[in-house]
């Protein structure tokens, strides 16, 4: 909708101008306050839900890999060591620096898997907000306003 206002300028040739501006229509339920913000907070939901879900989608690979790897018995590290300890030499760096991976692994997991946890729950708050927030939509906004009103699913796999 258009709007004529004036807008005087500062020669006295334009003491009596008006102008034209684009002004949201008022009567339109779309544009409404209270489903312009719905939708935000709906659309913020979804933000957060994907940013929890690609989180967890990346950290799960590697969560995968670090699992692998620690399903190695503890006695053949020990045996590993031992026989570093032994031979010397190159081979003997290669076995420790396979030692040290196993280690390392070992702390990753335990970052990674509070990493996980944290993700996982923020996840579900998201859920859940998205949830509130749609039903905000559903009764403030009519139903040619609302937009996309599925509910996200995070396929993990």
């Amino acid at each position: 909708m258009t709007e004529t206002y004036w807008c005087p300028g500062p020669w006295p040739w334009e003491w009596f101008r008006t102008c034209i501006r684009e002004v949201p229509d008022v009567s339109d339920p779309c544009n409404a306050p209270v489903c312009i913000d719905a939708k935000t907070r709906l659309a913020g939901a979804r933000g957060r839900f994907k940013s929890a879900c690609d989180g967890l989608r990346m950290l799960n690979p590697l969560l995968k890999l670090l699992r692998q790897i620690l399903a190695a018995p503890i006695w053949m590290i020990v045996v590993l060591a031992v026989i570093a300890a032994i031979i010397g030499g190159p081979i003997a760096l290669v076995i420790w620096a396979l030692i040290a991976v196993y280690g390392i692994s070992w702390f990753l997991v335990l970052v990674l898997g509070k990493m996980a946890t944290s993700l996982a729950t923020s996840l579900e708050q998201a859920k859940t907000d998205i949830t509130e927030a749609l039903k905000d939509v559903l009764k403030q906004c009519p139903e040619h306003c609302r937009g996309d009103i599925s509910i996200p699913d995070c396929n993990l796999e």
